[in-house]
């Protein structure tokens, strides 16, 4: 380093270390910037050595706090009787119990919901996602689907704005895949017409060497570098291979992107005769929603023929039809050693915490890689290795520094209606247009701004998170102003309820708590349980009972909102550990 202007060396180095120093890359089009990236450690080593097992975990029973951290892990929010009744069956028995369960479909509620705008808007599809959040009984299947939804994004915020059909296909097939296989849901993801309208390979066309067309590149860098495997090659516990020169080792280049576009080409809409006026301009609107319930065709006459390059010095040999194509270079991307610790690690941060130790990746990478039968991909393991770790299961480890995750904003509005029977007269959940960070909660369910989702898994706030070399993806939309717009939104939503639309109010139902208010501390002692599971510091507690002790008695549904609002905008609730 040298020294800049009046920044010395040393001031620099500091910058670098507390993630300030970041990367930004100017264009014609873009010319304040279209590329920013912080620099950030991470760990790396050229050998790699297993993690040792962690302690055992005590048997028998889960205690109520046990299962009100469990359920916050995997659902959208625990339910005091859903606390109660786990510390009676357990944690296996309610796993089996859930993967058991039919699929709640998105789908057949659009079909039956009487809407005339169906067809033209987003609102629906949001109305299906938190009625489904809030209501569903299959509650793990919707919260992993919802993850998925933010590691294989696909956003409204696209060319699919108007489509309400093609967010709720889509959704299905991550709620199917989301106790399948990985390498299937790789597939459907890949065929979903959804995903290639948003990642342009549907109707991805063949190269034509007198026009210089060359095949769309998106899609094929997209299910690599955010998929699948990641940019640099991963050690099974998520830390870097590093070179003999002490650099990443990066998983593709250039050719390879080439050659996994090839093989995306010639895919468009199913439900479609395979003509070419079908092609060149697709008759969707002849078939009412048919199109985003089946996966993409291929026209073969649309797909490369050339020989194709993908991961590891793999060459598919030229003239193979377009399902041998797609099928190899999937297989080859699954295989890839990477995969189970780049996916795995982001599910483990979706659900339990921000910074999984290199153990706990290492332990779920082991599922990933076999279930115990031999079966690769496993989706079912992998959940129930992340959801019983020591990582996930034990106290002994929430006080660790960096330990435990945000809870981002559309767990926390789903939390408060699931814990306080949140319910419309209308039958369904009317909440719309949740983006602002002023007015809303700064967050809206499936309209992610760009394939890089809400927020980044290795972004890190600078400062003193970044020093110590730890991840906060949920930060990445957490400012000045998210903090007190989600605070105002809560203080009325807690006491009034959500009303979207005139005459169709989500209102809350505090029957069950308001006696409790009666004796603050037996009321608090029930809130801390039922929203921190159990790990409110003293020092809140304290003050929340001095508060609600000074609230007239005559009015008990007083001190619980009050009492509510103040811990969901408290750092015991919105850090979940």
């Amino acid at each position: 380093f040298e020294q800049v202007g009046a920044t010395t060396v040393p001031q620099i180095i500091s910058a670098l270390k507390s993630g300030r120093l970041y990367l930004n890359i100017h264009s014609a089009r873009y010319p304040t910037g279209e590329i920013r990236g912080h620099f950030g450690a991470i760990n790396g080593s050229q050998t790699f050595t297993p993690p040792p097992a962690p302690p055992a975990l005590p048997g028998g029973l889960p205690t109520q706090r046990d299962a009100a951290r469990f359920l916050t892990q995997a659902t959208f929010g625990p339910r005091y009787d859903e606390i109660t009744a786990l510390t009676s069956k357990g944690f296996d028995v309610w796993l089996n119990e859930q993967f058991a369960l039919p699929l709640s479909s998105h789908l057949t509620y659009l079909d039956v919901t009487p809407v005339v705008n169906k067809d033209t808007d987003q609102r629906e599809m949001m109305e299906s996602f938190w009625k489904h959040a809030v209501t569903s009984p299959d509650q793990l299947r919707q919260r992993i689907a919802f993850a998925l939804s933010e590691i294989l994004v696909v956003s409204f915020q696209s060319n699919l704005a108007g489509d309400a059909f093609a967010l709720a296909g889509y959704m299905d097939l991550l709620n199917k895949n989301a106790f399948g296989n990985f390498r299937q849901l790789l597939e459907d993801v890949t065929l979903s017409p959804a995903m290639g309208r948003y990642l342009d390979h549907l109707q991805n066309d063949k190269e034509d060497p007198v026009t210089g067309r060359n095949p769309n590149e998106n899609y094929a860098r997209e299910v690599l570098q955010l998929f699948s495997i990641g940019l640099y090659r991963l050690h099974p516990d998520g830390s870097l291979v590093l070179s003999e020169a002490g650099l990443p080792i990066e998983t593709y280049g250039q050719e390879e992107v080439k050659g996994f576009a090839h093989v995306f080409t010639g895919w468009s809409y199913g439900w479609l005769p395979k003509t070419e006026e079908n092609w060149i301009y697709p008759a969707i609107h002849n078939n009412g929603n048919q199109f985003w319930r089946v996966p993409m065709q291929n026209w073969a006459n649309h797909h490369s023929k050339l020989s194709k390059q993908l991961l590891d010095g793999t060459v598919l040999p030229a003239n193979q039809t377009a399902q041998k194509d797609l099928s190899d270079a999937l297989d080859n991307i699954f295989n890839h050693p990477n995969v189970g610790p780049f996916i795995v690690r982001q599910l483990i941060q979706r659900m339990v915490t921000s910074n999984p130790s290199p153990g706990y990746v290492h332990r779920v990478t082991q599922k990933f890689n076999n279930n115990g039968s031999g079966v690769r991909g496993d989706m079912k393991a992998v959940i129930r290795a992340i959801l019983l770790d020591y990582e996930a299961r034990s106290l002994n480890v929430i006080g660790n520094q960096g330990y435990g995750k945000m809870r981002e904003p559309v767990l926390r509005f789903s939390h408060l209606m699931r814990a306080f029977n949140y319910t419309c007269p209308c039958g369904t959940y009317p909440i719309y247009w949740m983006d602002s960070q002023e007015y809303a909660i700064g967050q809206n369910p499936l309209r992610a701004p760009s394939v890089f989702n809400f927020f980044e898994p290795g972004y890190s706030h600078a400062g003193h998170i970044a020093t110590a070399g730890l991840h906060s993806p949920e930060f990445q939309i957490t400012n000045d102003t998210s903090v007190i717009g989600i605070s105002d939104f809560f203080h009325y939503v807690v006491r009034d309820g959500f009303k979207w639309e005139e005459g169709r109010p989500i209102l809350p139902n505090y029957s069950s708590v308001n006696p409790l208010a009666a004796n603050p501390a037996q009321l608090i002692d029930h809130l801390d349980l039922v929203l921190t599971s159990g790990g409110m510091s003293a020092g809140l507690k304290n003050q929340l009972i001095t508060v609600l002790s000074a609230m007239p008695s005559n009015n008990p549904q007083a001190r619980v909102t009050t009492a509510v609002h103040l811990i969901l905008t408290s750092p015991d609730y919105v850090i979940q550990k």
